[in-house]
């Protein structure tokens, strides 16, 4: 049977190489999202061409992870972490061979299953590397390394797009055969957990329910009631709650969702919340701010999002060494959750700056308080893996963490649209255009939106000056929401965890009918 590893020395190895080994999985979104532009001209996609080419690699992601996760018990999860980067890479070298759109977003889904069971398969192994008594801080330190290796590669990655679009995917391959040699010299062997039924009717329910439910919420920019959003939308919700139904009167089901009444699952979920929809929210609505407001070049926006970054990767370390030393979950997540509301409506406050220090403030605060918010996300729901179901409730962090992501992405992105919208139609109402004009104007604020092409009528530059100010208004009124689900989020937790945090699970032990077996 294999135990955590207890040795310092080899936590101090195997900890921060996890990290890194799970930021392959968030830097490909980062390089493939900068080179998208590139690749769209390259192999002429239309715009729903396009947009769902964005989307291929998430959806492939979190509807794979949770069955990768249950193949990692049974097979061996430092194996399929070995075949995850492999896949992985081959998935980069499909996109940066492709000749067609469709050879691309091939390449993007089978990036996706490979990288999500990557992550996955990472996140797992502490389990075997850390014991429980210590998981805390080594989650600060894995989130610590996971975050500065995603902006390093990121760097390095969007610096390749830069000369063309297909060498952005050629780093990502090379340092994951890096890191297949790497792994057997680090990654401790784990137990198989054998005996388990595959259940694929009920994986196929969650994979299919995800996918259309995940690709309805991508549509919410297009249209929150059209049939292309609500059909998938409801289809989705119809398939989880068909799997919910099966995993719970099936004995062989191969997840177990007794956890979703369990207060501290529930509480990890709400502190995944704030971590994965802040960063949503924060990362994409300030960088958008910044290219439509303050007119910020590309290369000028990567440098103001370093206080975002730093500042999270600072709080990782903090957080762990504080949490080691006997902080609570709890009280991780509420300080969390404060911080990362409080820099939503410093930023809010400070839409109107011209320059970077009047953002700093709100960057600091809310990059801190995501990154804290994930430590706690991550250490109780280890904390509440049952032993024989650890891969797929730990690949589950993936799954829900990907569901919150998208809502912030799409709710901020609706939300800041339909208000600038609606503050440059009563703008210029005011100002007496008459109502057969005013979607000209609208027209010419899209046109620049999307080019780049600034308005040459009169109307068009007062609709584009019009725009400017409702945008910074929008943007501040989207924080000021923000920060008041986030709060909520802080409360469920505080309210969750009031009785306590309950008894770690045990690492997984050996099956004994695979007692004979070499664990891998």
């Amino acid at each position: 049977m294999t135990t955590a590893t207890s040795s310092p020395k080899f936590i101090k190895v195997a900890v921060p190489f996890l990290g890194f080994v799970g930021a392959i999985q968030g830097t490909c979104p980062n390089i493939a999202s900068t080179a998208l532009v590139g690749a769209s001209k390259s192999l002429d996609m239309a715009g729903s061409t396009q947009a769902l080419a964005a989307s291929v690699q998430t959806l492939a992601v979190a509807a794979s992870v949770i069955t990768t996760g249950f193949l990692a018990d049974r097979l061996g999860r430092r194996r399929v972490l070995m075949v995850a980067l492999l896949v992985g890479a081959a998935g980069n070298l499909i996109v940066m061979a492709s000749p067609t759109s469709a050879v691309y977003m091939l390449g993007m889904a089978v990036t996706g299953v490979g990288l999500g069971a990557v992550y996955a398969c990472a996140f797992a192994s502490m389990k075997a590397v850390v014991p429980a008594d210590r998981m805390a801080g080594a989650l600060g330190i894995f989130t610590a390394s996971l975050m500065f290796s995603t902006l390093v590669m990121t760097f390095i990655g969007g610096s390749l797009t830069s000369s063309n679009w297909r060498f952005g995917f050629v780093l990502l391959p090379v340092i994951s055969l890096v890191c297949f040699f790497l792994t057997p010299m680090i990654v401790p062997t784990q137990v198989r957990v054998s005996g388990n039924d595959a259940d694929v009717p009920g994986q196929a329910l969650l994979a299919l329910g995800v996918i259309a439910f995940l690709y309805g919420v991508s549509r919410f920019g297009n249209s929150l009631t059209s049939p292309q959003t609500l059909v998938p939308l409801l289809a989705g919700v119809a398939l989880m709650v068909g799997f919910y139904i099966r995993e719970r009167t099936y004995s062989g089901h191969f997840y177990p969702v007794e956890l979703l009444r369990s207060p501290v699952f529930l509480a990890a979920l709400a502190a995944g919340f704030v971590y994965t929809f802040g960063t949503a929210v924060l990362f994409l609505q300030v960088t958008n701010l910044w290219q439509y407001v303050n007119g910020l070049a590309t290369s000028e926006v990567a440098v103001w999002q370093l206080p975002l970054l730093l500042s999270g990767v600072v709080s990782a370390l903090v957080i762990g060494r504080l949490m080691a030393k006997g902080m609570t979950n709890r009280t991780a997540a509420i300080v969390g959750t404060a911080f990362t509301a409080a820099g939503m409506v410093l930023l809010g406050v400070a839409h109107t700056s011209s320059g970077l220090v009047g953002f700093l403030p709100g960057l600091i605060l809310g990059g801190a308080g995501v990154v804290i918010c994930a430590v706690p996300f991550g250490n109780l729901i280890l904390r509440e893996a049952p032993p024989k179901f650890l891969g797929p409730v730990a690949s589950s962090r993936t799954t829900f963490g990907q569901f919150f992501y998208t809502l912030g992405f799409s709710l901020s992105t609706v939300m800041v649209d339909r208000l600038t919208k609606g503050g440059v139609i009563g703008k210029l109402t005011d100002a007496g255009v008459p109502a057969n004009q005013l979607s000209s104007g609208i027209d010419a604020v899209q046109a620049y939106a999307f080019t780049s092409t600034p308005p040459s009528t009169a109307l068009g530059k007062q609709a584009l000056g019009d725009a400017i100010t409702s945008y910074g208004q929008a943007f501040a009124t989207t924080m000021y929401a923000a920060a008041a689900a986030v709060v909520v989020a802080g409360v469920l937790v505080l309210v969750l965890l009031r009785t306590g945090e309950g008894t770690p699970q045990p690492a997984p032990e050996e099956d004994p009918a695979d007692a004979a077996t070499s664990p891998a």
